[in-house]
């Protein structure tokens, strides 16, 4: 009985729908990507967005972007934001932010977040978190991370860090640990390592690289790495790399070199930049100028030294000045200086 009723309520709704009833356009288009039958979701769920069901509005932009439809989805997005909706303003941000476009993403997870909007009172934390602007940032994460979002319990407590207040700092790391956040495990470490116990910052490593925490397991790596504990180092880099981690590919890297393997070394440095490590572009360029290859090397080093990187920078002046090219290796080595000062300055 109960399967036949099932039937009667889904004809009974889809004519509702197909009659031009918004909300059962909207029930479909739910019911029909429970089912998997996305083509037919999207359908029904783009009728109920122009008939004005802000909802609607934002799980057609969800399956929009889902197939790739980008450009389409952050219009929807804005439809629903413009209308109200939370979870629109929120992946609005979400894809300002993708696109660098920080100050909109700053604007929209504001709104959601003034919506109440936990996921994005975070977000709104932590942009203002890498901007600097730490009494406003701690503001929105601690009423994210009193309201039991761990994301924001680890944020809250980097800028508790910053601020001095270490003691309370970790309070929230070992509560979004508690929570099940193994991110947090990371911050309890590297607090245990500049506290100079590197037998705390093991045990928190460890908690995390075996909850398969992928910067935990690297952290880890490093510590053991550190400390001469070479064949477990190398085992926890591997497994890091393997999920594709490009801090744990670079390490692996300078293993390879430190005994002599120069040809694995260069894969796993290439491996690493492929997936965004700029160290690794610097390694590349020191290979190469080992191996005597300096048009190599100074094509490596320029390469880092133009993402920012400080050692980079150094380098590729280092080459440049040897070659005669003062004037260029001048302007590197300010342009170093620079960035290093904007560094402490943050810091």
């Amino acid at each position: 009985m109960p399967g036949r009723l099932k039937k009667f309520d889904e004809f009974f709704q889809r004519k509702a729908a197909e009659g031009g009833n918004v909300v059962a356009m909207a029930r479909m288009g739910a019911a029909m990507r429970e089912r998997g039958e996305l083509a037919e979701a999207e359908s029904w769920y783009r009728k109920a967005a122009m008939g004005g069901d802000r909802v609607s509005m934002t799980a057609l932009a969800h399956l929009l972007a889902e197939r790739g439809a980008a450009d389409e989805a952050e219009r929807w997005y804005h439809e629903a934001a413009l209308a109200g909706e939370p979870h629109g303003m929120q992946f609005l941000a979400k894809s300002y932010e993708r696109r660098g476009k920080r100050e909109d993403a700053r604007h929209w997870y504001g709104e959601a977040a003034r919506a109440g909007d936990l996921p994005s009172m975070a977000a709104l934390g932590r942009l203002l978190r890498e901007e600097g602007h730490g009494e406003e940032a701690q503001s929105w994460l601690r009423q994210a991370a009193e309201a039991g979002y761990t994301g924001a319990m680890v944020d809250l407590g980097i800028v508790l860090r910053d601020r001095g207040q270490a003691a309370e700092a970790s309070r929230w790391w070992r509560s979004a640990v508690q929570a099940g956040d193994l991110a947090a495990t990371c911050q309890l470490g590297r607090q245990a390592e500049r506290l100079g116990r590197p037998a705390d910052a093991e045990g928190w490593y460890r908690q995390g690289a075996t909850g398969g925490h992928v910067e935990a397991i690297t952290r880890l790596g490093l510590l053991l790495h550190r400390r001469g504990d070479l064949e477990e180092a190398e085992n926890w880099y591997l497994d890091a790399a393997e999920r594709g981690d490009p801090a744990a590919m670079t390490n692996l890297g300078v293993l390879a070199r430190n005994r002599g393997d120069e040809g694995e070394a260069a894969a796993w440095y290439r491996k690493a930049a492929e997936h965004g490590s700029i160290p690794a572009l610097t390694n590349l360029g020191h290979l190469a100028e080992h191996r005597e290859d300096l048009a190599a090397a100074e094509q490596w080093f320029r390469r880092a030294a133009e993402t920012g990187d400080v050692q980079g920078m150094l380098s590729l002046a280092r080459m440049l000045r040897a070659r005669g090219a003062s004037h260029e290796a001048d302007l590197w080595l300010a342009r170093a200086e620079t960035v290093q000062d904007e560094r402490e300055h943050q810091h």
